[in-house]
């Protein structure tokens, strides 16, 4: 039995014009009451079961792994767990929120084990703090059955502690300058990463295909020098970061590593975005313009040839409309959450959105994920297990007519959600 509240609805419906009979004697609204008590411990049962198996066969096993093998069994057992939850329960933030402990728990137990190879290696301990920050749907709080790897990483200054006289030896059969602090810290970490990176994947991370990953030196850094990269940038010089990486920092979202580190770079990273309005007014436009799938009579625009003929991304011309939008106005209010149900709700609380917009957008976000992850399941099905070449292209023919219009409902708030924002922050500017 799922664990909502339609239970105690269903029950109220069954039994509205018994409970409104006022003639029932005690012992009769007794006996209501008591199968009330019966739904209700047969849904909470369930769910005390499944969180006894999530900490038992999950949690527990990877705190315990020590190998990368059982920590990619862990995560196998914990996606086929959550897509069984999904189907019973319907619930979009709960399987956010399951892959978030699960995912966040299996990363950080990799990188403890990655730390113990550099050691067994000779290179030692991390010779300075370090943050392992998530990005994207991580960095929201938004993953779905189908993951890969967005992170970056920040490590403290090299004058912070004394370079180990291990790390110096191996630096210098590498040609490093074992007398240059910054250099040493700086090799030690793209060694540390190379092997993060690989060890994600084996467990069941793919690679990032933007590589948006710490072995890109553009998502790597000491934090002096990624406050660097971040004013410059928005000086306008891309030679490092671009416009689309600063929207990606948005997201940032801390998984392992020194609190105070993470907390400086964003409260950096913030004053300067907040600071320079010509940054934001360029995101906003970005926001605007992006495009859902609907053409002008309510259609859906699908792709002329190729391998998704007559298909339409979901997660392209939907789902990724409606996260951009919600975060530039955000950013624009001053508003810093990540995650966007929560980013929708701050800006209903503060006024900025009005009641009958709030509820849509919830909606649409909600129906965009759902009908991306119904799709994931039924590729990885059909796929036998293996990663489908892309699992956000839904063919209009298969889908019913509530179905169709459910997502040209959410896709018609998104286009409303950008028209405010037009005429809200661009002063219905043409962009």
């Amino acid at each position: 039995m799922p664990l909502n509240f339609g239970i105690v609805e269903k029950f109220v419906s069954d039994y509205k014009e018994i409970m409104q009979d006022k003639t029932m004697l005690r012992h009769e609204r007794y006996r209501i009451l008591q199968e009330l008590k019966e739904y209700l411990l047969t849904g909470l049962r369930d769910y005390e079961a499944f969180e006894s198996e999530l900490n038992t066969l999950v949690m527990e096993r990877v705190e315990n792994a020590t190998s990368y093998e059982e920590l990619r069994e862990c995560h196998e057992r914990a996606e086929t767990g959550v897509e069984n939850f999904f189907l019973e329960e319907d619930t979009i933030t709960d399987v956010h929120d399951l892959f978030r402990i699960i995912r966040d728990a299996i990363t950080i137990k990799v990188l403890s084990l990655v730390e113990k190879e550099m050691v067994s290696e000779g290179l030692g301990h991390p010779p300075v703090e370090y943050v392992w920050v998530g990005l994207g749907s991580e960095g929201r709080d938004e993953q779905t059955i189908v993951t890969d790897q967005d992170n970056l990483i920040v490590f403290d200054n090299a004058d912070k502690k004394p370079i180990p006289d291990t790390l110096k030896k191996i630096a210098q059969q590498e040609g490093i300058d074992h007398r240059e602090p910054e250099g040493l810290v700086t090799y030690y970490f793209k060694r540390f990463v190379e092997k993060a990176v690989e060890r994600l994947d084996q467990v069941g991370f793919e690679k990032c295909k933007g590589n948006v990953m710490p072995v890109n030196p553009k998502w790597f850094g000491s934090i002096s020098s990624w406050k660097k990269k971040i004013a410059a940038t928005v000086a306008n010089d891309f030679s490092e970061f671009e416009l689309l990486d600063i929207i990606i920092l948005t997201d940032a979202r801390l998984i392992k590593g020194k609190r105070m580190l993470f907390d400086d770079l964003m409260r950096y990273f913030f004053k300067f975005l907040t600071e320079n309005k010509h940054i934001m007014k360029e995101f906003i436009k970005t926001a605007v313009i992006m495009p859902t799938a609907l053409t002008f009579f309510g259609n859906f625009k699908t792709e002329k040839e190729g391998e998704f003929k007559d298909k339409f991304n979901i997660k392209l011309t939907g789902w990724s409309p409606l996260i951009l939008s919600v975060r530039m106005l955000a950013l624009a209010n001053g508003i810093y959450e990540t995650n966007t149900l929560r980013r929708i709700k701050i800006l209903k609380d503060t006024g900025v959105l009005k009641k009958e917009l709030f509820n849509e957008l919830i909606d649409a976000y909600l129906t965009f994920v759902r009908f991306r992850i119904i799709n994931q399941i039924n590729l990885r099905h059909d796929t036998d297990g293996k990663r489908p070449s892309n699992p956000n292209y839904i063919s209009p023919d298969m889908l019913g007519m509530e179905e169709k219009e459910k997502i040209r409902k959410a896709m018609k708030t998104v286009e409303t959600l950008q028209k405010y924002i037009q005429e809200l922050l661009l002063f219905g500017q043409p962009v």
